[in-house]
């Protein structure tokens, strides 16, 4: 009976060892149809503007760019005006967010020198929705002192952030 409990044990040990985690089995083109949807907005800050902004990514390869007013309409009508890039900015920025928020290979942060902050410059959040959870990115434009890689600065020229 002991015998058998720690043969158990081992196949139990070996097989959880072999198996990889779920992000760490994402693979080339199955990379993109891992997540639902992702969400890229901006945080404005202390300073608001009339509208927001907001990017949404399909697994199908949608690319959308979502403008809504702050203010409700009068008339009752929807605020939201959507556009839908299919071009290769599109392919581009979809590329570069499963680089950096799925796969992993490209970092969006070099070098951190110091930790000043300013609250009031607003930020960039990404949700990347999976089946069954969601993954928040945050990042504060307040940092004064983080140097971001060259292809998170091509995101944000991508998605007109800068």
């Amino acid at each position: 009976m002991n015998k058998l409990l720690w043969l158990c044990g081992i196949i139990a040990f070996a097989v959880i060892s072999c198996s990889e985690g779920n992000r760490g089995s994402v693979k080339g083109k199955d990379a993109l149809r891992a997540y639902d949807s992702v969400l890229i907005g901006r945080d404005p800050g202390f300073s608001r503007h009339l509208t927001d902004v907001y990017w949404m990514l399909y697994k199908n390869g949608i690319v959308t760019k979502c403008t809504q007013s702050v203010f409700v309409s009068d008339d009752g009508k929807d605020t939201v005006t959507t556009v839908r890039f299919n071009d290769d900015s599109a392919r581009r920025v979809q590329e570069l967010v499963d680089d950096m928020f799925v796969k992993g290979t490209v970092k969006d942060v070099v070098a951190v020198k110091d930790n000043n902050h300013c609250s009031d410059m607003g930020g960039l959040y990404i949700y990347i929705y999976y089946p069954g959870k969601t993954v928040r990115y945050e990042y504060d434009w307040g940092r004064t002192g983080v140097k971001y890689s060259s292809e998170f600065n091509e995101l944000m020229k991508l998605i007109e952030v800068f």
